[in-house]
């Protein structure tokens, strides 16, 4: 599935992302408050017509009850179809990446690949 996320679609997401909870609107601009209201309930709005959110529950704020967000598209995932989609090959990818890791994400890198190797010859 293809994401085209706007630049305030993926500031929303990157807040949902590393949030350990879900996430009322009021959440949100507590977190950034470089947003506002408007511009998160367009942005969740539209979310959610892509699938990239839920909503999770609802809760009370003050004296209103708020719809609460959580993430349905994973971060990994998206990143991977942004490399997928750009015109690096996966290996350059993976090489340029790999180029800029410390030893021990190396170290895990490897022991990630062989899992996966066996797997695939089973």
């Amino acid at each position: 599935m293809q994401y085209k996320l706007t630049n305030k679609e993926l500031e929303i997401m990157r807040v949902l992302w590393t949030s350990k909870k879900e996430l009322s609107i009021t959440d949100f601009i507590q977190i950034n408050s470089s947003l506002n209201t408007s511009t998160v309930q367009a942005s969740l709005r539209s979310l959610l017509k892509k699938s990239c959110v839920r909503v999770a529950g609802i809760e009370q704020h003050n004296k209103v009850l708020a719809r609460t967000y959580l993430p349905v598209l994973a971060e990994a995932d998206y990143l991977m179809e942004q490399i997928r989609r750009s015109s690096l090959q996966t290996n350059e990818f993976f090489a340029a990446f790999v180029e800029q890791e410390s030893l021990e994400s190396l170290i895990e890198f490897e022991k990630i690949i062989e899992e996966k190797k066996k797997k695939l010859q089973q």
